[in-house]
């Protein structure tokens, strides 16, 4: 296994714990809180067991190779644009106002996974502060929780599972698959991705049904299936 020491780059003053800021436990502060820090702690040993495992043990040649290059969300760039063409064409207006939810959709899960909650959460990344981390891309300086990749990646599948709804386990199968490369690459722990794929989930809902309500109050036409 290509091993590595932690980068030197983050600055030390703003490294938190290895998961998420745990709450201040002294020493009279009670059992209640030295619990509450023992889950923390629990969840990161966890975590960092399971990060190992996927980054570590599970390296082979193929992925080396595909996981980067599934992890590069601009690869799919012309397949994004085919499929909104091609449902423009299909669904006329309704299309139209599909493509503006979504886009709307990706703008606020972005923005909030990546200059919100990253700051606020302040996890560092693995590849900052673990030992023997097989890297396949640049560590940054950017906060771990949650995976903007896998924020994105999950909120674009529901919606594109709504007009293709035959492809839907397409789409998820390779929304998991983008989010299973930010571990394997080195950048996140599963946590990371598992928490940003529902918080995808969870934004891009209520977007998607506000959308099917925006369809249905101005009578356009459209054969998207209403979830």
């Amino acid at each position: 296994m290509e091993g590595r020491e932690p980068c030197q780059s983050w600055p030390a003053a703003r490294t938190p714990p290895a998961f998420f800021p745990l709450p201040h436990t002294g020493e009279g502060e009670g059992a209640r809180d030295r619990e509450v820090a023992g889950v923390f702690s629990f969840l990161s040993s966890q975590d960092t067991a399971l990060f190992y495992l996927v980054n570590g043990y599970g390296q082979n040649l193929f992925f080396d190779w595909f996981m980067p290059f599934m992890t590069e969300l601009k690869n799919f760039t012309y397949i994004l644009i085919a499929l909104g063409i091609w449902i423009l064409w299909k669904e006329r207006k309704a299309g139209l106002i599909f493509l503006l939810f979504t886009g709307l959709t990706l703008t606020i899960t972005d923005q909030l996974s990546s200059h919100v909650l990253k700051e606020i959460i302040g996890r560092v990344r693995p590849c900052h502060v673990l030992e023997n981390v097989h890297m396949l891309t640049d560590c940054n300086t950017s906060y771990s929780f949650p995976s903007s990749h896998a924020v994105n990646i999950f909120a674009a599948a529901l919606f594109l599972a709504q007009p293709l709804g035959r492809a839907a386990p397409v789409f998820f199968g390779i929304a998991a698959i983008v989010a299973y490369s930010r571990v394997y690459i080195g950048i996140h722990y599963p946590f990371d991705v598992l928490g940003g794929a529902a918080i995808g989930l969870l934004i891009a809902w209520p977007l998607r049904r506000l959308k099917d309500e925006v369809v249905a109050r101005f009578h356009l036409q459209s054969t998207a299936r209403k979830r």
